[in-house]
């Protein structure tokens, strides 16, 4: 895997690139950061991995003011063609699902497909809200290390890559996080899915019943979505539940 740092209006962001072939965007979960996607790096045997660390998380530069998701989502897409790339499948995981959506809104040209996991496109559940409302107060109370450690437990078995993991995401900036979480806690694309006229690919653990709901409102909205539920797995599909997951990634990305 090589690490490429693009620079921007005097941020630096880091991308971490593996494989060729068809491009494929991922787009990590808050206090994680580019080792998220590491039980994917199976697919770059076939496919070309784009795995950038989000503001403030690994090597990129850390947010000074608010932003949206909005703003992420037009920051990756005027990063990407830095890169050489075009037209990739984006894939977002949990918080990274709405960034990924908002990307599929704004720049239908410029994909070639979506694969959203364990998403939403808005939060309107109590158990949800409190998961952010939690996760806000902790980063505002530099509970990064403790959210990195809590985070990385419960997608990682193997402790010696739970060590990295929670390495990795313990480098998360506390003032970005918190940016990070209030703009996926507010974000709502819901009515506007409509318009998204490419190809999604929805996958939810078959026991992460919370989130079911949600999986149920994206396929009603969206016209050209896929559900498929994993068994035996709650919210971290792409760890817990990998290679099944990344068979679904391969089919998908195949059948176009």
């Amino acid at each position: 895997m090589e690490q490429i740092l693009v620079h921007q209006d005097g941020k630096q962001f880091a991308f971490h690139i593996s494989g060729k072939g068809q491009p494929l965007l991922c787009i990590h979960a808050p206090c994680i950061g580019s080792i998220n996607f590491v039980y994917q790096q199976t697919l770059a045997d076939t496919y070309q991995l784009i795995v950038p660390d989000l503001p403030g998380h690994g090597d990129s530069s850390p947010m000074e003011k608010p932003f949206s998701i909005g703003e992420l989502a037009e920051r990756l897409h005027k990063l990407i063609p830095s890169l050489g790339i075009e037209r990739p499948f984006i894939l977002g995981y949990s918080q990274g699902a709405s960034i990924a959506l908002e990307y599929c809104l704004r720049y239908p040209d410029h994909a070639q497909g979506g694969i959203l996991v364990s998403g939403f496109s808005e939060v309107n559940d109590l158990y949800l809200h409190g998961r952010f409302w939690m996760a806000q107060a902790l980063s505002m109370l530099h509970g990064v290390p403790l959210l990195a450690r809590s985070i990385a437990s419960s997608h990682v078995d193997d402790p010696e890559m739970r060590e990295k993991w929670t390495a990795h995401a313990s480098k998360t900036d506390p003032t970005s996080l918190k940016y990070l979480y209030a703009a996926g806690h507010r974000y709502q694309c819901t009515e506007r899915l409509g318009n998204i006229q490419i190809p999604i690919l929805l996958a939810y653990g078959e026991q992460d019943k919370r989130m079911h709901h949600y999986a149920q409102m994206l396929m009603m909205k969206l016209p050209k979505a896929r559900l498929e539920m994993i068994p035996n797995v709650k919210h971290q599909i792409i760890t817990k539940a990998a290679p099944a997951f990344n068979q679904l990634c391969r089919t998908f990305i195949e059948e176009g």
